[in-house]
């Protein structure tokens, strides 16, 4: 059926050129208007933040209109439709073409009613802020580092007023009071020298980046309340054994990324010292405190900012120069410190509570040593993210090369699950593609589960069929794929602390393992898997994907997320770019079938 009005921001015909730009660009924009007495199609663009503008399209063959745009204003976010006015003998009619109300891009609709607004985005970049090679090329491990493995027989250093599991089958427990608080944390000993010890391992699995949550002193077994920001907890080891599993590790071809916690820290710290067990004076015990400025307090000094109100993590200001210079900005500030002394990189922990001046601080730092990558954590779309009443500036340039892709482990799990169909899983996917510049897109850190999320075994029902797709979909999107320690092992889990398990050493399920070996194995084999060009789609119930880099370089999946075989005509795929009919012909399949849950891949 042929649309009286038509616009498609991902065929090039329509918006040349695909996605985000450069902010120098130009776009060229064409909508097709099938009726009569137009007089005027406008482009309505406006700058976030800023009053909307009008540029009249010129039309062209047919029923095509054009006009080519140049960003008029700073990098940011541009959101865009079309205003139609007709002029019939006795009246005007104005109407309208916005995005869909999923506001996935693509195709929208065509309206007389101006209240249903939906706007398309335009994402518009400083520079093209490309992750190192080495970077793009990994397949990362996420190491939860108490939880991994003990190179010792006992649990180094142990915490006062903690308690330690009986045996590494042990299911992770949580001692709290009457208010929610924990009060009692647990250990189960894994420590750097067990990383080490495990290399091998991890080089047989096919891991060349290691990225580990925080090693820095804390009270808890998570270490995400940082006591000292320039010492290495005394459980996990000390700096010695830090630099042997970097040496080690890079002697292997694999890279070590930590955790950086900068946002809060722990009220048991050197920084604000609330029970006194550091030698400093901490921001708790006084207004003189040389960290009092850190803090924010309401009432001093039992009432005071605190990360989601949990009064174990006071919040740090990011705006102190102090704390800005000890963590950036002076000679020997922590990222200086544990950089030069040979980390790859840093994930920000909860980058939307770090201001984008704060991130760009860092990342200019981090300039300095060079391939080194600096990702984020944020669990949306990145480039439309708004924190505290700010729009987010993070892949524009100068800030994040990318961040934890989120979005992706949730279609993921829909699709398989079925809550989402092939073709919604695609528009997503597809919505993801253009608004996020190509090299962030390249650089997001994808991930199928973390510390922070049920173990994907459990969200997939312990279906190994389904577990199987979600692994090799993770290894064909395009990003870094992150396997989280003992998924490959088979580890169930739901919400923390359950999703904190020890790895089950001599209990993995051979089967899982295979598969995780088997993708990976894909993935570091096949260029085309790691930077290839990327294009999703749906056939009826099935969901593909094509890598291309060029004609004789390129790879199909497509898998099927049913409990139903399901007959697939390669054919009739419709791609994004006529260069890429050259895969489906290549691909010579006409009619085959596919089992439930299953997959080919060419």
């Amino acid at each position: 059926m042929v649309k009286v009005v038509l616009f498609d921001s991902w065929n090039e015909l329509y918006k040349r050129p695909f996605g985000a730009v450069n902010v120098s660009a130009t776009i060229d924009f064409r909508i097709d208007v099938a009726l009569p007495y137009v007089s005027k199609v406008e482009l309505k663009i406006h700058k976030d933040g800023m009053e909307e503008q009008s540029f009249e399209m010129n039309p062209t063959q047919g029923n095509a209109y054009q006009v080519s745009f140049q960003p008029y204003a700073a990098t940011g976010l541009y959101f865009y439709y079309f205003k139609i006015q007709q002029d019939f003998d006795t009246q005007t009619r104005t109407t309208y073409y916005f995005n869909n109300h999923d506001l996935h891009g693509g195709e929208g609709f065509f309206t007389e009613n101006y209240h249903d607004m939906c706007t398309y985005q335009l994402t518009c970049f400083q520079y093209a802020d490309k992750a190192p090679e080495w970077y793009q090329n990994a397949v990362f491990y996420h190491i939860f580092v108490d939880r991994f493995f003990n190179a010792d027989d006992h649990v180094r250093s142990p915490k006062p007023d903690s308690f330690i599991y009986a045996r590494s089958e042990d299911t992770p427990y949580y001692i709290k009071n009457a208010q929610g608080e924990i009060v009692r944390w647990e250990f189960f000993g894994g420590n750097l020298d067990g990383i080490t010890q495990k290399l091998t391992y991890l080089k047989e699995l096919g891991i060349t980046g290691l990225y580990l949550s925080p090693i820095f002193e804390a009270k808890s077994n998570h270490k995400y309340d940082t006591s000292d920001y320039k010492k290495i907890d005394p459980m996990f080891g000390d700096e010695s054994i830090l630099a042997e599993l970097i040496h080690k590790a890079g002697e292997m071809g694999m890279r070590v990324v930590l955790d950086g916690v900068f946002n809060h820290v722990g009220e048991d710290s050197v920084y604000f010292n609330r029970y006194g067990n550091f030698d400093s004076v901490g921001a708790y015990q006084s207004v003189d405190s040389p960290y009092h400025s850190w803090f924010t307090f309401h009432q001093f000094p039992d009432q005071y900012d605190a990360w989601w109100g949990v009064s174990n993590l006071p919040v740090v200001n990011k705006q102190d120069a102090d704390f800005q210079r000890l963590i950036y900005g002076g000679s020997d500030s922590v990222i200086d410190y544990w950089t030069s002394r040979g980390i790859a990189g840093w994930r920000l922990d909860v980058a939307d509570e770090l201001p984008d001046a704060f991130i760009g601080g860092i990342r200019q730092t981090l300039m300095k040593y060079p391939d080194r990558v600096l990702i984020g954590e944020v669990w949306e779309d990145a480039t439309n993210k708004i924190a505290y009443d700010n729009r987010r500036h993070y892949l524009e340039g100068g800030m994040l090369q990318g961040v934890m892709n989120y979005p992706f482990r949730q279609i993921i799990i829909d699709l398989i699950n079925g809550s989402l169909t092939a073709q919604q899983a695609a528009q997503k996917m597809m919505a993801l593609k253009e608004n996020y510049p190509n090299e962030a897109l390249q650089a997001n850190l994808n991930n199928i589960g973390t510390h922070d999320t049920a173990r994907i075994f459990t969200m997939l029902s312990e279906d190994k069929a389904k577990l199987r797709l979600a692994i090799y979909l993770l290894m064909m999107l395009p990003g870094v794929p992150c396997v989280y320690y003992g998924d490959e092992a088979g580890l169930t889990g739901g919400a923390d602390p359950d999703n904190r398990k020890f790895y089950p050493w001599g209990r993995e399920d051979a089967d899982i393992s295979d598969f995780f070996h088997a993708a990976i194995r894909l993935r570091n084999q096949h260029e085309a898997l790691r930077k290839g060009r990327y294009y999703p789609f749906a056939l009826g119930p099935l969901f593909g994907v094509i890598r291309y880099i060029d004609d004789d370089n390129w790879h199909l999946f497509v898998m099927n997320p049913t409990g139903q075989e399901q007959q697939v005509d390669v054919t009739t795929i419709y791609p994004e770019r006529d260069d890429w009919r050259p895969v489906l012909e290549a691909a010579n399949i006409h009619e085959t079938s596919i089992a439930a849950y299953g997959f080919f891949f060419i």
